[in-house]
């Protein structure tokens, strides 16, 4: 029986779940299939530059659009009805999500794509841990070309990078990730 996949991703203001708001929330299954794509009214701040050269969503994008509290029971229907939680940096999209009161039951199973990409893509630090990579890093190493930072393109580009990790881990390496403490 395969498992029910939703991966998920948010676009915000900034990175401070308290201070900062959901500009976009997207979700896909796990045949690309889209489950929730769409833009968000800020309600915390009224401009966002910084977030605005990455993300491009402007306060005119956004205007007219519902907070992202409206999409509140949408989102946690889905998370509910999912068997696991694809996501990369997850725990940044988590933490804004549970701010509008979206909770993801601890016996959730999640796979946080950068995590089990770091040993795959092997840069380390000094003290011998492995450096986080950016979705685009992983993206171009298993040759995905995508439109980063659209919530909706990160999930695709994603679900991407867990099948290519997943698939072959599953074959080979079961065991040696498990110590790692990585779920495949």
């Amino acid at each position: 029986m395969s498992k029910k996949i939703l991966v998920l991703d948010t676009e915000t203001t900034g990175l401070s779940a308290e201070k900062d708001d959901i500009l976009q929330i997207s979700m896909i299954n796990g045949k690309y299939d889209t489950v929730l794509n769409t833009y968000c009214k800020n309600v915390k701040k009224s401009e966002w530059p910084e977030a605005m050269k990455v993300n491009g969503i402007t306060p005119e994008m956004v205007a007219n659009e519902l907070p992202a509290l409206d999409y509140k029971s949408v989102v946690q229907h889905a998370i509910d009805d999912a068997d696991v939680i694809v996501h990369y940096n997850g725990q940044f999209d988590l933490k804004f999500l549970a701010q509008i009161g979206v909770i993801v039951p601890e016996d959730k199973e999640q796979f946080d794509v950068m995590t089990a990409f770091m040993p795959i893509y092997g840069e380390r630090f000094g003290n011998g841990g492995f450096k986080r990579k950016k979705l685009v890093d992983a993206a171009k190493y298993f040759k995905y070309k995508f439109n980063a930072h659209d919530s909706l393109e990160d999930c695709k580009a994603t679900l991407y990078c867990y099948y290519k990790i997943v698939n072959p881990i599953r074959r080979f390496f079961r065991k040696p990730l498990r110590l790692l403490g990585i779920k495949i």
